[in-house]
């Protein structure tokens, strides 16, 4: 009885314009809003970075050079 729905004999090999355009707009509404998430989730953790070096009093340069160096 299901083969007989129009459906199931017709077979869709091609992307049709309607999937395209569906495709499109999910694009359009998400990537935006998985940009702003991105810059609001880096911006935080930059700035708990920061807090957290200004708490432990260390410099953010001194742990790129060898613990011999003198401070230019």
């Amino acid at each position: 009885m299901l083969a007989t729905l129009p459906t199931a004999t017709t077979d869709q090999t091609f992307f049709s314009v309607t999937n395209l355009v569906i495709l499109i707009v999910v694009a359009a509404i998400f990537y935006p809003l998985q940009k702003k998430l991105r810059e609001t989730v880096s911006r935080r953790r930059r700035e708990r970075w920061a807090e957290e070096e200004g708490l432990t009093g260390h410099d953010p340069d001194e742990r790129d050079r060898p613990s011999g160096d003198p401070r230019p």
